[in-house]
């Protein structure tokens, strides 16, 4: 190889070395400060000048900062026999526009820097280019490849979709996330009102891919705030006066007040909450354009919960939105009931300010504090009788899963805030005449979820209590598929958190928590229609295996999951 040669080879090398020095990072929704395309590369590093014809004597000196054009760089092309040759002066308008991807990558700093960061027109760019480092190219070709690298200057539905795609999972780790194209902060918010669309309209086209490279995310500097911010004094003063009137003490069990019972399971106020419910575990899957199908569907009777007979309905809506908190579907709920109840006459004047309330707050404040006020609601409405477990307040957030019983068999449910339960008296815990109208086992099972949930399944009564309504329930003429299945459950649930601190691999409890729950997810998938509690079971029983070591078996789970989930998604969207 002659000397003219190798330094070609060299400046090809480099060039390479250059693209790899300037490729951009990829953003996960992990990150804490992530920054799409690193601004010491796009600031700092000059592109290679090739195709810059002067005289034969070409060098190109690379330093720590820069690589730095010198005089006498020649624009060599490969002539059809294979060797290479220098045009001269006369033939430099003849130069071919074309370019390979090596070239165009090592530009590509270069044209972000001028058309991004310093907003120049594209044929600004094209002009400075070309007098700059020699590089011409089509206005057709910069356009396409501006399209490959995601310039974009405006903001795209498909680029705002998956910000809120990724908003979403960081805000599920609890970060907080700000935007910024070009250094310009993104206002999703004001995008959607110009647009007249919805979150869940944008749902459709999110694809959960990377943002663009001119889209920074990072997550704000964290703002002090009081634990009880005054604004949740101002809620809870509305929800109070509400509730006084309207969550009165439930009548005793007798054939009239269940009919309204009755009346309120099939009602549309109820369904619309129930659609809700499994659009937000849709989207908590990342199922997101089933999610939005379904949080349509709910929002198009939404209003039925306003009706005077369905503040049962107001209260099981809040329950699914604290099950899967979610900040958009949480905004755009409050903000569409308050708007509905300020447009029609007939509601009261109490629910439409606690609607007002809630509607202002979600817009205030972050996911978090919503959740704290939500769990303060739940609890009051459902604590105000001064009801206990085991000599302890007990409310209905303690009651999960809430809906794997089927709604016609819940009676027991509107009772439950009225009585002082005792944990030895949970096998044969009953309400007065509740075993005229329904299975007492449903009652029992409840309130060993609730002891459960109440201890943080860690006290050791709850296997003892499992194992001996387990035997007595299968000692029945008709056991309860319901009662056995939470009796499996809260035992794995117990042994797994006495496992905390054991090396999974070895751990004996940890053993067992696994047997436990594969028999109750076993009994889950023939007892009931494969649904959301039976995915979740499947998928909690994944992951213990993993933590076990045992991928064969985590693996075996998922496959079973999906394969016995995947037709009930198909029957759910349709």
């Amino acid at each position: 190889m002659g000397l003219h040669e190798a330094r070609v080879g060299n400046s090809d090398a480099m060039g390479r070395d250059l693209v790899h020095l300037i490729r951009k990072s990829q953003l996960s929704p992990n990150s804490t400060d992530s920054v799409l395309s690193p601004p010491e590369y796009r600031q700092e590093t000059s592109p290679v000048p090739f195709g810059t014809a002067q005289d034969d004597t070409t060098s190109v000196s690379w330093t720590s900062e820069q690589l730095v054009q010198t005089p006498g760089y020649v624009d060599e092309i490969d002539s059809p026999d294979g060797s290479v040759h220098t045009p001269n002066s006369s033939k430099r308008s003849h130069r071919k526009r074309t370019h390979s991807p090596d070239v165009w990558e090592a530009h590509k700093a270069e044209i972000s820097r001028l058309y991004l960061d310093e907003n120049k027109r594209l044929k600004d760019v094209m002009e400075i280019m070309e007098s700059r480092w020699g590089f011409r190219a089509s206005q057709k070709m910069y356009k396409t490849k501006l399209t490959q690298w995601k310039f974009f200057k405006n903001n795209r539905q498909a680029d705002v979709a998956n910000l809120l795609y990724l908003q979403r999972h960081r805000l599920a780790i609890g970060k907080e996330s700000t935007f910024r194209r070009n250094g310009k902060p993104i206002d999703v918010e004001a995008y959607m009102r110009r647009r007249g669309i919805s979150a869940f309209d944008l749902v459709e086209v999110a694809d959960s891919g990377d943002l663009p490279p001119t889209v920074r995310c990072r997550t704000p500097p964290s703002i002090s705030r009081t634990l009880d911010p005054p604004d949740d004094l101002h809620i809870k003063e509305r929800f109070f006066q509400w509730t006084s009137q309207k969550f009165v003490k439930p009548r005793p069990i007798e054939t009239g007040y269940l009919k309204r019972l009755d009346s309120h399971h099939q009602s549309k106020a109820l369904h619309s909450v129930q659609l809700l419910t499994h659009g937000c575990w849709l989207f908590s899957t990342g199922r997101n354009q089933e999610g939005g199908d379904f949080c349509r569907g709910a929002f198009a009777l939404l209003h039925h919960i306003l009706d005077t007979s369905a503040f049962l309905s107001f209260f099981e809506m809040m329950m699914a939105i604290r099950r899967y908190p979610n900040a958009e579907i949480i905004k755009e709920l409050w903000s569409y009931l308050s708007r509905y109840a300020a447009a029609i006459e007939g509601v009261n004047q109490p629910l439409h300010r606690v609607l007002s309330s809630f509607a202002k707050f979600s817009q205030q404040h972050a996911l978090e504090h919503n959740i704290v006020i939500l769990d303060w609601a739940l609890q009051w409405a459902s604590g105000r009788f001064n009801s206990s477990f085991d000599g302890k307040s007990f409310d209905y957030t303690m009651l999960k899963p809430w809906d794997l019983v089927p709604v016609g068999e819940s009676y027991h449910r509107y009772y439950l805030c009225l009585n002082h339960w005792e944990v030895d008296s949970i096998p044969s815990a009953t309400i007065p005449s509740l075993d005229e109208y329904e299975d007492p086992s449903n009652l029992r099972a409840d309130l060993l979820l609730i002891f459960g949930n109440q201890t943080g399944w860690r006290d050791d009564r709850i296997s003892k209590v499992a194992l001996r309504v387990l035997e007595q329930n299968r000692s029945t003429p008709k056991p309860s598929d319901y009662l056995e299945f939470v009796c499996l459950y809260s035992t794995a649930r117990h042994s797994k958190a006495r496992s905390i601190g054991d090396d999974p691999t070895k751990s004996i409890d940890h053993k067992l928590a696994r047997e436990y729950l594969q028999l109750a997810g076993d009994l889950q998938g023939r007892a009931w229609l494969p649904g959301k509690n039976y995915y979740e079971t499947l998928t909690l029983l994944e992951d213990w295996y993993r933590e076990a070591g045992d991928n064969e078996s985590a693996d075996a789970t998922r496959r079973k999951r999906d394969q016995d989930c995947v037709n009930v998604f198909a029957a759910l969207c349709k």
